[in-house]
């Protein structure tokens, strides 16, 4: 005879709608970005409209030492008024090109990050799967390695956004995102870039078998040129290893690194952000540019207004939920463009808050170390929305364009206690290999020791790591540059 039983159990499940992911991808706009999707928004629905008359300037700038007050109101679900129109002004003071002449050798570079969810877009995923891997993929660093460790991006998850996930289930997302090209990107460490780009190679020969081995477990023998003990180790001879040398030097390390933006050409950098200084040496964030005032048409609401009257049969019901629609998603696309704004200008405020010397003077030096999380502790928005906030914006100072995203740098520690970027530790770097001898170029271990003279106290291997970033080679391959 069957039982039957009831179970009770509590599970945390993602619940996010099409119009909240949405939102995510429309912070990540940059400004031609936005003024094409604003464009195409018009004429498709008819029920937004712009009126560039009412156009005016931006409504002055906010001070980084003056909280932005959150408008977060929702817009009326009821549209029955037909002078109905949604309070929506964005904030700044419009400059002209004249007044601030961009650098005609600059132009916008894609984020890789945005062909890789585009990539995504060719898989059956879940929603939850999906979001999993477009987070993993907003944490990818420059080179397209994963440095934040699963547990942190747990953590993440879990404090910014309630989404609670398992180790297990990342690593399937991750999985997923190393699937994608190019080959490497998303791996750890350089043993896991190497390990995937030769488990992907077609032919698999005897000596991709044995350059696996080597990028396995061997790496620093490799590295060292132990070559004997590589031999001892895996019972190979010299020609074997040579041929598994060969392939492993034509791998790439940086699965990103120079190619990781395609160049848009003959298109100019628009900056978003304007940071200026006033007479009393207070810093001041505006956004550059406002977007063309947007409003329900009145026109339109009173049709809606008279279905709603009618009697809501056949070709009159339908032409009501339509035009309701319509409604909704007009109300949504200003609503968010005013949180797009909102949220750009709350990080502006905050980095500048982090970075006031820096934006006084536009010395690099004077950059503090700072992090994504930092920003996003004071703003309170999750650290991928700051990561899609500055991934491709730029400000206008007074000593030219910045980069938003060139402005995060790790902090590490000088032998006073004091914390300094890893910029100013690798400019530090960079001063002793110019200054050397090139008949006689100092090693990685010499160059610990002239650092430590200077107050940055590292590893060798942290060394070679910056020595890597900067495109330095080692010390006998320096010798008569």
């Amino acid at each position: 005879m069957l039982r039957q039983n009831q179970h009770f159990s509590q599970k945390q499940l993602l619940k996010l709608s099409p119009q909240q992911i949405q939102l995510l991808n429309f912070i990540q706009f940059n400004a031609l970005e936005l003024e094409q999707k604003i464009h195409d928004e018009l004429e498709e629905n008819l029920v937004l409209e712009s009126n560039p008359s009412l156009n005016t300037d931006m409504e002055g700038s906010a001070e980084t030492d003056t909280p932005i007050e959150d408008e977060r109101g929702g817009f009326q679900e009821d549209y029955q008024q037909e002078d109905f129109m949604p309070d929506y002004r964005t904030r700044g003071e419009e400059k002209s090109n004249a007044e601030f002449p961009f650098l005609g050798n600059l132009v916008e570079r894609s984020d890789f990050r945005d062909a890789l969810r585009q990539q995504l877009t060719m898989l059956a995923l879940s929603e939850r799967a999906l979001l999993l891997t477009q987070y993993l993929i907003d944490n990818l660093d420059d080179d397209g390695y994963l440095r934040i460790s699963l547990e942190d991006v747990m953590d993440n998850l879990a404090f910014a956004q309630q989404l609670y996930t398992t180790e297990d289930e990342l690593l399937e997302q991750l999985e997923t995102l190393q699937s994608l090209e190019p080959l490497g990107v998303g791996a750890r460490d350089l043993r896991e870039c190497l390990l995937l780009q030769i488990e992907n190679k077609p032919n698999q020969t005897p000596y991709i078998q044995i350059a696996w081995k080597i990028a396995n477990a061997h790496l620093e023998d490799l590295g060292s040129h132990n070559y004997d003990q590589i031999k001892t180790a895996l019972c190979i001879s010299s020609d074997e290893l040579q041929h598994a040398i060969e392939l492993i030097t034509k791998l790439n390390p940086k699965p990103i690194g120079d190619n990781g933006a395609q160049l848009y050409k003959n298109q100019n950098i628009i900056p978003e952000f304007l940071v200026e200084q006033d007479e009393a040496g207070l810093l001041k964030v505006s956004l550059m540019k406002s977007s063309p005032e947007l409003r329900l048409s009145s026109a339109m609401m009173g049709k809606l207004e008279q279905l709603r009257k009618a009697r809501r049969q056949g070709a009159e019901k339908e032409n009501h939920g339509y035009l309701k629609s319509k409604m909704d998603a007009a109300v949504w696309f200003i609503e968010m463009i005013r949180m797009r704004e909102n949220s750009m200008l709350l990080s502006m405020q905050s980095i500048v808050q982090l970075q006031p010397e820096y934006f006084r003077s536009g010395d690099p030096k004077q950059l503090r170390p700072m992090g994504l999380k930092d920003i996003a502790a004071i703003t309170g928005f999750d650290v991928s929305t700051i990561s899609r906030v500055t991934s491709t914006k730029y400000a206008q100072t007074d000593f030219g364009v910045v980069h938003l995203k060139s402005l995060f740098h790790q902090g590490i520690a000088n032998a006073d206690g004091d914390l300094v970027t890893n910029k100013e530790i690798m400019d530090a770097l960079s001063n002793i290999v110019a200054e050397e001898d090139k008949n006689y170029p100092i090693s990685d271990q010499d160059i610990v020791a002239k650092l430590a003279t200077k107050g940055y106290v590292l590893a060798r291997r942290t060394v070679a790591k910056y020595r890597e970033i900067l495109h330095l080679p080692a010390a006998k391959m320096r010798k008569g540059q």
